[in-house]
């Protein structure tokens, strides 16, 4: 049985013979796609990237033999149960969502920076609307929007909710996709980038990012403590004024009765002095709680080690110009090929016959 290989049903020769024939063809598509490519890469803004990585501490509760066990089984099952039993509620593998709220967006919209490109002061939000001007005029060669932009207005805030207008949802979303924090789940470290057009602006939000979040964490730590603090602070200063009233009122009525020796005035007298024991003892019991909650307080205040701060960036992070002219110079390569042997496809039949 004689049988043919499959690849002798396409004539690859006659196929060679084609490109060679309309090489110039395909070189002026080529080159024209190449053009283009470079025509797009060079009017692309630069963008610059910020990084910040900071390793966080995390205090674990020491669990029970058997709970270790557990966790060591798990762990070869590939499953990370690390932060088990830990006392924060906010774990590091929650930094990404707190950087990612819409308060903390607001904020940073609202924040003034210093623009290298225009020279001067300005919102984050003023600075988007200009890049994102920029962005048109790239697309669409001139401004489709001749509106003028009257400032960001500030969202309307209830107890309960918070009203984006358009310009703002539109701004948070860009701020979305330029602030970006992960968590090594291997090293613990966390690491915030933020990518601007400016590369100064980039830097400063990156600095604020890492700020926002480490300020955030240790409130959200120390924040029932503190509150103890308040309230502590309030209880003392009335167990300071009831001792020294029930002082007074002693030593008022023990100057007053020096030279009786009734059993009612002694009685008396045991009275005061037992509120003034009383008063007393509740005073330095106050004093002694506030004192060991100030120290837990500092205790409970989590330490961050920044391992790389904030840097203005020297050198662009996107775009990378080389790689899009070389993908449309193979664009026009092979769609000139491809369309080139779709018109000529009867070169192959009359070759076969």
């Amino acid at each position: 049985m004689n049988t043919k290989p499959v690849f002798n049903n396409f004539k690859l020769l006659p196929l060679l013979h084609l490109i060679l024939q309309k090489k110039w063809k395909i070189f002026i598509f080529s080159t024209l796609f190449t053009c283009i490519g470079i025509l797009i890469a060079y009017n692309i803004p630069n963008e610059y990237t910020s990084q910040v990585q900071i390793l966080p501490e995390l205090e674990i509760k020491e669990g029970t033999e058997s709970m270790n066990n557990f966790k060591s089984l798990a762990g070869l099952a590939g499953v990370d149960l690390s932060s088990f039993g830990s006392t924060e509620a906010v774990r590091p593998d929650l930094y990404p969502n707190i950087l990612q709220s819409t308060p903390f967006l607001m904020q940073l919209l609202h924040l003034k920076v210093f623009s290298i490109q225009h020279q001067r002061e300005m919102l984050v939000s003023e600075y988007l609307k200009e890049c994102r001007k920029k962005e048109i005029l790239v697309k669409l060669v001139g401004e489709s929007n001749k509106g003028e932009f009257k400032g960001l207005n500030k969202p309307t805030i209830t107890p309960e909710l918070i009203h984006l207008n358009k310009e703002e949802d539109l701004q948070i979303r860009e701020l979305h996709k330029r602030v970006v924090t992960s968590l090594d789940k291997k090293t613990g470290v966390i690491t915030m980038s933020v990518k601007m057009q400016d590369p100064v602006i980039a830097a400063t939000l990156a600095k604020f990012t890492q700020d926002y979040l480490l300020n955030y964490v240790i409130q959200y730590r120390t924040e029932k403590t503190q509150k103890d603090i308040d309230f502590l602070s309030s209880r003392i200063n009335e167990a300071q004024k009831h001792y020294e009233n029930a002082l007074f009122a002693y030593s008022h009525y023990q100057d007053m009765n020096r030279n009786l020796f009734l059993n009612i005035a002694k009685d008396e007298g045991k009275k005061l002095q037992h509120e003034v024991e009383l008063a007393y003892n509740l005073y330095t019991q106050l004093a002694t709680e506030l004192e060991e909650t100030k120290i837990r307080i500092h205790r409970e205040t989590p330490v961050f080690k920044v391992l790389e701060p904030a840097q203005v960036p020297v050198k662009k992070s996107s775009p990378s110009r080389g790689m899009i002219i070389l993908s449309f110079a193979l664009l026009g390569f092979v769609s000139s090929v491809v369309g080139i042997t779709v018109r000529n496809f009867h070169f192959y039949e009359t070759s076969e016959a």
